[in-house]
């Protein structure tokens, strides 16, 4: 290995060190492919609703529940007046019933598919009965990514109803709701307890519910489930609450009745049966405001619907950003250190005697070239901390900025006749989203120029406490021996990146340094080394301490 003799960079090394000791935050920066479970991230207001509209059929004046136009009006101006995002409706008859309400211009509309069942005589009207379907109006700006009729629910019995379950694109992250509407006529606490057809018909329903919600639980997936319940589910020892809140695998359950302290708003029923539930939503900065909505007059014999339409109100706030992502995102001090630190390593290259044969300078990629520190502001204002799915998507959003004065480090490498390493503890797989978010930076980064290697299993288990120390030796080694995996454009790899000396090794963390740990690494050795120059970027916002 060439020799060169590090007397520049002290003062930097020792600035950062002590920058990354005050920091409070602690997160790996690898790791991670990803899942299809992912955490929403976004920011904004979301209002969901649900609404047993009882009967509603078309033409209006069929079925048990019969209806005027001037009815139908006023079920229109209440509906507009819920300003939802998204309505689960029960006891819809058909596409066309529910068209009068929620007008196809301004709506998709949703309708389960679950087949006709036989119609019966209405106690009050005399009439035949209509369908009564689950159904979903969702406002156009909502992208729905997928319907599913949840057919379990009806146990193979026409009789009974199906839920549905949609996947939506909203202002607060991709989710899952599932529109229920139980068996009625069971309003025991255990429903295990009783022997009526209802409840033993109910018996039936509830695991199939939980293991909806398990599933969901699993995935680390979004959702709400929201409808008529036909149950009492915020009674405090209501065994369906119990058995959906706890997880088989034992896992705690991040399910909550976000609706369990309202009221009903009939005045002969106050116990709610309409409820919603949510799970995987819960953050620090997450509120959620649930409400009823009662109709302009209240007389049981004039309500519009037997039951008033529930909704839950969820914005996500903005917490405080962490002093160490403050730092880095806002002051003046990061972004000296930075440019100047670059600027005093490129002059320092340029007035350096070279090798003449093949030379290198080896670079962390997070923190060091790109900057992340959007991705650390999101975390930070919704109070969510760092998961490997979260990363994942991160960089594949190929978002991330250059740090300040890398750019201009990375010209005078290259025009110099050097070649830059760029050694990575993000997944392999995704390196082709790291090579682009670069490129799209205006790096003049090309494969005979450059070699992008992130992280395999095999860095990790190569570690042997001898020759290689951290998981990034092994990546060094093969950099100087030719022997290097590269990334290669179609996501190919070659190994025809011709083995250099290392000249200069660029971080943000002691291990992007040769045979070091945050545990036995010695600042004395590594400021008194003669076998390269080190060059350490301040990073209080996470590292391997």
């Amino acid at each position: 290995m060439h020799t060169t003799r590090n007397t520049l960079f002290s003062l930097g090394l020792i600035l950062a060190i002590t920058l990354g000791i005050t920091s409070c935050s602690n997160q790996p920066k690898n790791e991670g492919q990803s899942s299809k479970a992912q955490q929403a991230l976004g920011s904004g207001t979301l209002r969901v609703v649900t609404w047993n509209v009882e009967h509603l059929a078309f033409p209006i004046t069929d079925g048990c529940r019969p209806r005027t136009k001037a009815e139908i009006r006023a079920l229109r101006s209440y509906a507009q007046d819920l300003e939802a995002d998204i309505v689960a409706l029960q006891e819809v008859g058909s596409i066309a019933a529910l068209g009068q309400v929620f007008p196809p211009s301004d709506w998709q509309l949703f309708l389960s598919q679950r087949p006709d069942s036989e119609t019966y005589e209405c106690r009050e009207s005399g009439r035949q009965s209509t369908q009564q379907k689950v159904a979903f109006a969702v406002q156009n700006d909502i992208e729905v990514l997928g319907e599913t009729d949840f057919t379990a629910l009806g146990l193979d019995n026409p009789g009974l109803r199906h839920g549905m379950e949609l996947t939506v694109s909203t202002p607060l992250g991709e989710m899952d709701i599932l529109n229920v509407h139980m068996k009625s006529g069971c309003f025991e606490d255990d429903f295990s307890r009783s022997d009526s057809e209802a409840c033993q018909t109910f018996a039936r329903q509830a695991p199939v519910l939980d293991d909806w919600i398990e599933a969901k639980e699993r995935e680390k997936t979004p959702y709400l489930v929201v409808g008529d319940f036909n149950h009492r589910l915020s009674s405090p020892y209501n065994k369906l609450s119990m058995l959906m809140a706890d997880n088989s695998n034992g896992a705690k359950s991040n399910l909550v009745n976000a609706t369990a302290s309202l009221i009903g708003c009939h005045p002969y029923y106050p116990a709610p049966i309409d409820h919603i539930l949510m799970g995987q939503l819960q953050s620090p900065a997450l509120i959620s405001s649930p409400r009823v909505h009662s109709y302009d007059d209240m007389n049981p014999d004039n309500m519009l619907s037997d039951h008033c339409a529930v909704s839950l109100t969820l914005e996500n706030g903005q917490l405080p950003l962490s002093t160490s992502v403050t730092w880095q995102t806002t002051s003046k001090e990061y972004r000296y250190l930075t440019t100047s630190t670059y600027h005093r390593a490129s002059e320092y290259l340029k007035g350096a005697s070279l090798p003449t044969t093949p030379w290198m300078v080896t670079m962390d990629i997070d923190e060091t070239v790109l900057d992340n520190s959007d991705y650390q502001v999101m975390l930070d204002r919704s109070g969510r901390t760092y998961t490997s799915e979260s990363w994942a998507k991160w960089v594949a959003s190929e978002q991330a900025r250059l740090v300040p004065g890398v750019g201009s480090f990375i010209e005078t490498v290259i025009g110099l006749g050097g070649h830059v390493g760029f050694i990575t503890n993000r997944n392999r797989v995704q390196d082709h989203h790291t090579w682009s978010n670069m490129l799209a930076l205006g790096l003049p980064l090309t494969t005979t120029n450059s070699c992008l290697m992130g992280r395999s299993s095999k860095d990790v288990s190569s570690v042997n406490g001898g020759s290689i120390i951290n998981d990034k030796d092994l990546r060094r080694e093969q950099l100087e021996n030719g022997t290097s995996s590269c990334y290669q454009a179609e996501n190919e790899r070659h190994n025809s990146f011709p083995g250099a000396t290392i000249v200069m090794q660029v971080g943000d963390n002691i291990e992007d340094f040769a045979g070091v740990t945050q545990e036995t690494a010695s600042l004395e050795a590594l400021l008194a080394s003669t076998e390269t120059t080190y060059i350490l970027l301040p990073n209080p916002m996470y590292g391997s301490w």
